[in-house]
């Protein structure tokens, strides 16, 4: 709801419109919260960070002489990284200016990369028409970046129709080659740059080095890559993997299935997802354990002695340990990738995550998918693949978070956090359809070409060398074979220096369609998917839970069947597109797990 509250104060829709204009029991709730709102902004005598500029334009706009006053104070206004501005900024500059068209801009379309959240693309673009007699002053010598790079970068971002265009040139000659490392996995694709950071660190330090992804939840192999070499890095924008909030909820829930005994554990999770168990009623809990000289847990197998708690408290206390209790059998049963599987299938964590926050939510949930994907990795490669083992090495990993603080450290940050910054060596991973571009960018035209600059933007950061690299195989809910990022293909030919280090069975595979087909021929649209495939039978097929493909937006996770025949209808989760509802009818669905 605050999230659409700001999205209308920047479209300059106030509280009575937004409730006119509402559809749905989502947009009148929020139009009920907006106008409650706004009134107790009003009693406190109060703005809120939108309402700054908001309140400013509707106040020139509507009082001739205050607006004039203004004009007289600010005769000349200069304005920087006018790409990202949104609507309010805009009215807000228009009122300003007025007649005198004293304004000077600074931008670059081709790094306008925040469309999602308010930025407008078409205030640069149509600058002239707004201004009219403005004199368009191209920069295009580029002092950063060396021939290569700015080629490659000129060459992707030439695609988009959005722009004005421009031809950068740089005195800096030549310069390493690109170079493109095909993988056979995340795993490999981290092992791999890692060591090539490591290869070069004679010429380029770590402070001059940053490893770049489109999604946070990209950065756990490369964590963990990092951290069994010793190597120091940093985090920009965001926490490490294994900090994060959604992964430590998870983490509890495998710690208490391991150790009962784990009281913190415990406490983190009884009430999460909420079960209506409040602090007051875990005190009493904690003050009965106590007593009895026993942990939480067993404290809980036997509530029903406790007298400070009344029956609904115990009923609820009950049957979160009914669900321990039920893991601590599958502990047994499962290995550890199937057993976090099944815990967050039963928490329904991933429903959760989207619920609180439909937005952040999706980045949470990449999260999850993430973790599972260590969870399976571990269990492949370790001799003893027990619980007990995956929670100390992630226990390792962690208190390694607490390295002494020094200057020579590796950056890794998303691309939307690298905009402003420069490094000696860029490492652009994940080069892959659907991851980046993300899957729900293909939709929609104007999202594809923001997914474009912003490779752009990433390709730029690089002063002396960059480096591509994608996986061949990703798990996003399960293995999925992975095709080139369309940005690959976008590369001149001659470019690009590939680098196969993928298995000689993988080679095998990808040897009845060459790395150029792979990188752009009309195979390089198909996918190989593991496991069984079904054509969608409605009513039998698909459940909640299913796996299933879905021929534009990729693999997915079934979150909710509703109705039947004709109108049966599927809410699924979608990898980098999100929460989807579709009728089934039209959806040509395939079962692949």
């Amino acid at each position: 709801m605050r999230r659409k509250i700001s999205a209308a104060k920047n479209k300059m829709i106030d509280a009575e419109t937004f409730a006119k204009k509402a559809s749905g029991y989502f947009e009148s709730r929020t139009a009920q919260v907006y106008s409650l709102y706004e009134e107790r902004l009003r009693q406190c005598g109060a703005f809120d960070f939108d309402d700054l500029i908001y309140r400013s334009v509707r106040l020139l706009g509507g009082h001739k002489d205050i607006r004039d006053k203004y004009r007289r104070r600010f005769k000349y206004i200069l304005v920087d990284e006018y790409q990202d501005t949104n609507h309010t900024q805009y009215q807000l500059l228009k009122l300003l200016v007025g007649e005198h068209n004293n304004i000077c801009v600074v931008g670059d379309e081709d790094q306008s990369i925040y469309g999602w959240r308010g930025a407008d693309i078409t205030n640069i673009l149509n600058f002239e028409k707004d201004f009219p007699g403005a004199k368009i002053i191209k920069m295009e010598q580029n002092y950063r970046s060396t021939e290569i790079i700015l080629q490659a970068a000129s060459a992707v971002i030439a695609n988009n129709v959005s722009r004005k265009g421009k031809t950068l040139w740089t005195e800096v000659k030549s310069g390493e080659p690109l170079r493109l490392f095909l993988t056979d996995s995340a795993a490999d694709e981290a092992s791999t740059v890692i060591a090539n950071m490591e290869s070069n660190l004679e010429r380029t330090p770590l402070s001059e080095t940053v490893i770049l992804y489109r999604t946070n939840a990209q950065s756990r192999p490369f964590e963990e890559s990092l951290r069994r070499r010793n190597i120091p890095y940093q985090i920009i924008g965001g926490i490490s993997f294994y900090q994060r909030k959604e992964i430590k909820d998870l983490m509890a829930y495998l710690k208490l299935i391991a150790n009962t005994k784990d009281d913190i554990s415990y406490q983190r999770i009884i009430n999460y997802p909420r079960r209506g168990i409040g602090a007051t009623s875990i005190e009493k809990l904690a003050q009965f354990a106590r007593k009895a000289g026993k942990s939480l847990y067993e404290a809980s197998l036997i509530v029903d002695q406790c007298d400070e708690l009344g029956s609904r408290p115990k009923k609820l206390i009950g049957q979160f340990t009914e669900i321990i209790e039920k893991f601590l059998i599958l502990k047994t049963e499962l290995d550890i990738s199937e057993l976090t599987q099944r815990l967050v299938d039963d928490l329904r964590l991933l429903e959760q995550l989207i619920s609180e926050d439909p937005l952040v939510g999706q980045g949470r949930v990449e999260n999850v998918e993430e973790f599972i994907s260590g969870a399976k990795e571990f269990t492949a490669n370790s001799q003893d693949p027990c619980l007990d083992n995956f929670l100390a090495e992630i226990s390792l990993y962690t208190d390694l978070d607490q390295y002494r603080d020094i200057d020579e450290k590796l950056t890794l940050m998303t691309l939307h956090s690298a905009k402003g910054l420069e490094f000696d060596s860029v490492y652009l991973v994940g080069l892959e359809e659907g991851l980046f571009p993300l899957a729900r960018a293909m939709e929609n035209p104007n999202e594809l070409e923001e997914e474009r600059r912003l490779f752009y933007v990433g390709a730029t950061r690089a002063r002396k060398y960059l480096q591509l690299s994608m996986a061949t195989v990703r798990n996003r809910f399960g293995e999925m074979e992975s095709i080139p990022s369309r940005f690959i293909k976008e590369l001149p030919p001659g470019l690009v220096e590939t680098v196969d280090q993928r298995s000689h069975h993988r080679r095998e595979y990808e040897s009845l369609r060459s790395v150029g087909s792979m990188l752009g021929g009309d195979k390089a649209e198909k996918t190989h998917d593991e496991g069984v495939h079904y054509e969608y039978e409605p009513e039998e097929a698909v459940r909640v839970g299913r796996i299933v493909q879905h021929k534009t937006f990729g693999r997915g996770k079934v979150m909710k069947v509703d109705g039947s025949g004709e109108g049966l209808r599927l809410e699924i989760y979608f990898t980098g597109v999100g929460l989807k509802k579709i009728m089934a009818k039209y959806a040509k669905l395939k079962i692949v797990g």
